[in-house]
């Protein structure tokens, strides 16, 4: 309509009043276009995507609580308030968790369910918050501007319908350095919170007994030999300060016997 108002400009000067009509109404007609263009644009930039969730208060609780802890002794602890768990169903049954960035978290409600019973799920959630939320604090969506995939074990890129969003929408991973680099920072907030980093280890020696050997951002042996090296390192430096007490204790026990 826009374009097709120009062809009935009419120059005639033995005609002005009816050539001012029509400078009128084209000046009406472009004003329209402009109004409807910029509703258009304003329409469609408000327009989000996001990923379809469950509602499950007591679950959805039991998550939030969860990451709560994790979030407390994180570099966002002054910033919990804007964080946002998520319940989702994922097509894909291998999705755990995912970071969208914004604080934004997405965590699988199947395994939310299992963690309300089951203390091996329970594990395997904190796991995956700590990851998650271990994503945002590096700032990683912001970097690259992808989302955070946690998955047990991959064999081919992940589609939009395997998260449940439209065609033309589409995934690209984090690399696996910020993979990793989620990894040992969460391992970090689980040592902060007293929480043996032995059990983070098992579960990754669990997906390799299961032959959930991850995909080229996720490999499992490399995620594994990392995760034994930083606990191998915090056990180390536990048993130093344990001596470093035990020494002292003997100090101050001949101290008082002299």
């Amino acid at each position: 309509m826009c374009y097709l108002a120009s062809i009935f400009r009419v120059e005639r000067r033995e005609d002005t009043p009816r050539v001012q009509e029509l400078d009128w109404l084209l000046a009406g007609m472009r004003y329209l276009c402009v109004r409807m263009l910029f509703f258009l644009l304003l329409t469609s930039c408000s327009t989000q995507v996001s990923i379809p969730t469950v509602s499950d208060d007591p679950v959805a609780l039991l998550v939030r609580k969860e990451a709560a802890q994790i979030i407390a002794v994180s570099e966002d602890k002054d910033r919990a308030s804007d964080y946002q768990i998520f319940l989702a169903d994922f097509p894909r049954k291998d999705i755990l968790g995912m970071s969208v960035g914004n604080h934004r978290i997405y965590i699988r409600y199947e395994l939310a369910k299992l963690a309300a019973w089951s203390s091996s799920y329970l594990w395997l959630l904190r796991q995956t918050l700590a990851h998650e939320i271990a994503h945002e604090t590096a700032g990683h969506a912001k970097q690259s501007g992808n989302p955070s995939l946690n998955r047990a074990a991959l064999t081919r890129v992940i589609s939009s319908a395997d998260v449940g969003l439209p065609w033309n929408v589409r995934f690209r991973n984090y690399s696996t350095d910020k993979e990793l680099e989620a990894d040992l920072k969460g391992l970090e907030y689980w040592q902060k919170l007293g929480w043996d980093c032995r059990v983070w280890v098992n579960i990754l020696q669990n997906f390799e007994k299961q032959n959930y050997v991850g995909d080229v951002f996720h490999p499992t042996d490399q995620r594994l030999q990392q995760a034994r090296s930083a606990c191998r390192t915090d056990e180390n430096a536990k048993q130093h300060a344990r001596n470093q007490r035990s020494a002292i204790v003997r100090e101050l026990g001949v101290s008082k016997t002299g």
